[in-house]
């Protein structure tokens, strides 16, 4: 993550920083809940593009259930997708095509 900011000494320059994102104060939770319709709140990826990356190892899914049930609860880790997307930004373009 950039952060601008401007130079103190009165020059008027902008300085570009990396900062890390816990340092930015970005507020995000740990696991969100696989969306049941459409996009994710954070990044507005479906459900199938979540199993798919789960199959291809982007990324492992947290599987909630109680004994007995045939239902649970499905849950993303924030931070391995994010790593994901900032790893997507990374890429050459000659290998986007």
């Amino acid at each position: 993550m950039l952060i601008k900011t401007r130079n103190t000494t009165g020059t008027g320059h902008v300085t570009v920083a990396p900062i890390c994102e816990t340092s930015a104060n970005v507020s995000h939770p740990e696991f969100y809940r696989l969306p049941t319709t459409g996009g994710d709140p954070f990044f507005g990826l479906t459900r199938s593009f979540y199993y798919e990356g789960e199959h291809r190892g982007y990324w492992r899914l947290v599987r909630l259930r109680e004994r007995g049930k045939q239902r649970g609860v499905t849950l993303i880790p924030f931070d391995a997708v994010a790593k994901f997307v900032r790893d997507q930004m990374l890429k050459p373009e000659a290998r986007r095509s």
